[in-house]
């Protein structure tokens, strides 16, 4: 039979043997594949021995062990020609590299919907990030700002303003915010979204994620599913930050979270989480605190009683001003009013209880370390009245008997700064003219500034003006840390007088560089035209110390300029840049007629 073109079919014979044939060159195709691929893996295994040989004659010394490659070459050419085989295998090493797998390419940048830096604030920042002020020759600081310390200011104040961070800054920011802890809050806050995606792919930038979510960023408080999920499954440090957060919000809400998982939490994460209730608290919490007053923890158990102590109106304060009553009072044998004091003799199982510590620190009586800590955890509201109805100014002016009148000033100190009591803390402070030795409450001036945190901004600043212009500078560093920024006059113009008179009397002025390095942080910008006529040179007296004019002139130029650089830095980011106003294009004039 033919076909239509008239050829015979094809028989299966031929069939078979055109499929033989394929399979034959398939079958010689994949044996030349292993071939080639047996091939190379032979190179490369010859390459890496011969690289390993190079580097072993090397380490050992051609002389000792010379490679083969090279066993025809004269000996004092060996060395070199080593080098020169070394150099050209590591260019074939690094050209015939074979690509590894592909990673999967990151999640797109979140959007940060954010205000961008202004120009001149973005160009800024690059150069606070870029460095810092070159040190002077000798180790002088020199008349330079120091761009390291108006970082915090500018984070601060572009953050208020709701700024973000230019993309192409971030790498620099948030290296920026690795060595320095101190400016990781603003820093990341800057930062934003975008920041936090890129700490994901760096582990120098995993702190950045500390505290946050898996995400990089909490839940809001609002999201019920998303706070247990995180609660329930994060991190420690993302747990304590989530209530932290939770609290600042909604305290009720914030407690309860922690309720829920209390019994379970190990020790040392239940003292974080007890700790955290500072924010917020309020008599709400006093049921959970006095639970807890019960834990296995001591720690645990002497945190939540400071902060039951905290709380005037809890059952806590209650028990702890009737221990306090019955060991301070009034002398009724002495012809004036005087406090008398009996310490307690014992600390019993329900005063550890309520956070009393029995083993006193070295060096401390047991009975006195008891009077302290029962004085300091009671209630200050419970005095007037054990007192005949007197003040805080006046009990504390009353005079105390037997040597006890340091022990209970400390104790109420310590009292007033705990419970923000500002009439307390007004009366342990006294004049700011009086001789911090002789006057009331504590001579320790880390405990005065304490007590003066808990007044208002305005009295604090006009109490440390007195104090410095009554005692000078050399005991008000740490006053002057607690005043609010900038120092809201008189302060600042005490600070300037008391460092003329420095100047003046001729003193070390390196022994006043803390206090200037706090004005060039703290003075008001606007201080810059008072200060310029310091700036001059002085001349030196006799009896001054060699060279202080020219250390105390070039301290103050860099002040200047500080205060100066700093006035820039805030009018380029609250001054609104300038309006493009775009006017309107002239008509065309007509084109002329033609004449005719």
């Amino acid at each position: 039979m033919t076909t239509p073109t008239g050829t015979a079919p094809t028989t299966g014979t031929p069939l078979k043997a055109a499929s033989g044939t394929a399979a034959e060159d398939g079958t010689d195709g994949l044996r030349e594949k292993d071939t080639r691929g047996n091939r190379a893996r032979n190179d490369d295994t010859r390459e890496d021995g011969r690289w390993e040989e190079l580097v072993t004659s090397a380490l050992l010394g051609t002389d000792r062990r010379t490679p083969a490659a090279l066993a025809g070459t004269a000996g004092a050419d060996v060395p070199g020609a080593l080098l020169d085989a070394a150099a050209l295998h590591t260019v074939r090493r690094r050209a015939g590299l074979r690509p590894g797998p592909a990673a999967p390419p990151p999640e797109p940048a979140p959007e940060d919907p954010r205000t961008p830096l202004p120009e001149a604030a973005r160009r800024r920042l690059d150069q606070l990030l870029a460095g810092r002020a070159a040190p002077s020759p000798a180790g002088r600081r020199g008349a330079a700002p120091d761009l390291a310390e108006l970082l915090p200011q500018w984070l601060a104040l572009a953050n208020r303003h709701g700024y973000k961070a230019p993309p192409a800054t971030l790498p620099a920011l948030l290296d920026a915010a690795r060595a320095r802890t101190d400016l990781r809050p603003q820093a990341l806050r800057l930062a934003g979204p975008r920041g936090l995606w890129l700490a994901r792919l760096n582990p120098e930038w995993r702190f950045a994620l500390r505290g946050a979510g898996s995400g990089g960023s909490l839940p809001t408080p609002g999201d019920r599913e998303g706070v247990r999920a995180l609660w329930d499954e994060g991190l420690f440090a993302e747990r304590v930050a989530l209530l932290a957060s939770v609290r600042a919000e909604d305290p009720a809400a914030g407690l309860a979270l922690l309720a829920s998982t209390w019994s379970v939490e190990r020790a040392e994460d239940r003292l974080m989480f007890v700790d955290s209730l500072r924010g917020g608290l309020s008599g709400a919490d006093e049921e959970f605190l006095e639970a807890a007053l019960g834990d296995r923890s001591r720690n645990v158990r002497a945190t939540a009683a400071e902060l039951l102590s905290a709380l005037p109106a809890s059952a806590l304060a209650g028990r702890m001003a009737g221990r306090a009553v019955t060991c301070v009072g009034l002398d009724r044998t002495a012809e004036s009013p005087t406090i008398a004091v009996e310490a307690p003799h014992e600390c019993d199982t329900a005063m550890q209880r309520d956070g009393l510590s029995a083993t006193p620190p070295a060096g401390r009586g047991e009975r006195s370390w008891w009077l302290g800590q029962l004085v300091e955890a009671a209630p200050l509201s419970c005095w007037p009245h054990r007192f005949g109805g007197r003040g805080p100014e006046e009990i504390v002016a009353l005079p105390v008997a037997d040597d006890w009148q340091a022990e209970l000033h400390a104790a109420w100190c310590r009292a007033a700064v705990r419970q923000r009591d500002a009439d307390w803390s007004r009366a342990l402070l006294g004049s700011p003219a009086t001789p911090p030795a002789t006057g009331p409450g504590t001579s320790s001036l880390a405990e005065r500034a304490q007590l003066l945190s808990t007044l208002s901004p305005e009295e604090r600043a006009g109490w440390v003006a007195s104090f410095i212009a009554a005692h000078g500078l050399s005991e008000a560093f740490q006053l002057l840390g607690v005043c609010e920024v900038p120092w809201a006059e008189p302060l600042g113009g005490a600070v300037i007088d008391a460092l003329d008179i420095a100047r003046d009397a001729g003193s070390y002025p390196w022994s006043f560089s803390g206090v200037m390095g706090l004005a060039e942080r703290c003075l008001a910008p606007e201080a810059a035209a008072r200060l310029e006529s310091l700036t001059a040179r002085p001349d030196e007296a006799e009896d001054s110390s060699p060279g202080a004019g020219g250390y105390w002139s070039e301290a103050f130029q860099r002040l200047v300029s500080t205060l100066r650089l700093r006035a820039a830095l805030r009018a380029e980011l609250t001054d609104p840049p300038p309006l493009l106003i775009s006017l309107p294009s002239p008509s065309p004039s007509p084109s002329p007629s033609p004449t005719p």
